[in-house]
C-alpha cells in the first residue's frame, strides 16, 4: 500500500499543478495491490486509500483544517506557506516564514516540546541554520525544527510525528 502511496503522491502533484484555479478534481487510481482517491484544486488536495485507514492532506496556502499535536503548533504570527498531514498515521510537516529571528523561533518550540514531555535529542547551528530535535521516551512523539536566517526573519519547517 505504500508504493500505492508514493505513486498517488507523485500523481496527485501533477493534478494540483495542472489545476491552476480550476475547480476542484477527483481522479482514483488503481493498482495490484489496492487503489487510492486524489481530489484537488490549486491549493488543497487529498490523497484517501480505498480501505479508509489512510488519508493524507496537502496544502499549499495554509494549514488547511489539520489538528496539529501541542507541542508542533503554528508560529504565532507565521504565515504558512504549506502543510503535508497525514491524518491516520500521526505526522506531518509545515513550512512558514515568519518576522522573528530564528533563535527566538526555535526557543518557542524548545518551550513547546518540554511541556508536552519531549525531550531534546538535537540542538545545533550550522552554516546559519538552526536545528532543534526532541521526542519523547518511547519515540512515539517526535518534533524536528530547522529556521534559517531569511531576509526579513526566519524560514521554518517543522517536521512532527505522534504514533
Amino acid at each position: 500500500m505504500r508504493f500505492i502511496t508514493i505513486v498517488a503522491a507523485i500523481a496527485a502533484a501533477a493534478l494540483v499543478a495542472g489545476c491552476d484555479q480550476h475547480p476542484a478534481k477527483t481522479v482514483k487510481i488503481k493498482g495490484k495491490d489496492g487503489a487510492v482517491t486524489i481530489s484537488g484544486n490549486g491549493e488543497h488536495m487529498t490523497v484517501t486509500a480505498d480501505d479508509g485507514k489512510t488519508k493524507v492532506e496537502f496544502n499549499s496556502n495554509g494549514i488547511g483544517n489539520q489538528k496539529l499535536p501541542d507541542f508542533a503548533p503554528v508560529y504565532p504570527g507565521a504565515q504558512v506557506q504549506g502543510s503535508v498531514v497525514a491524518q491516520t498515521e500521526g505526522g506531518g510537516t509545515f513550512s512558514f516564514e515568519s518576522s522573528d529571528a530564528p533563535e527566538k523561533v526555535i526557543a518557542f518550540y524548545k518551550d513547546k516540546a518540554k511541556s508536552s514531555g519531549l525531550a531534546e535529542k538535537l540542538s545545533m547551528t550550522a552554516n546559519g541554520s538552526l536545528t532543534y530535535m526532541a521526542s519523547s521516551g518511547d519515540d512515539k512523539k517526535t518534533l524536528q525544527v530547522i529556521a534559517a536566517k531569511a531576509d526579513a526573519g526566519s524560514h521554518v519547517q517543522v517536521y512532527w510525528a505522534a504514533k
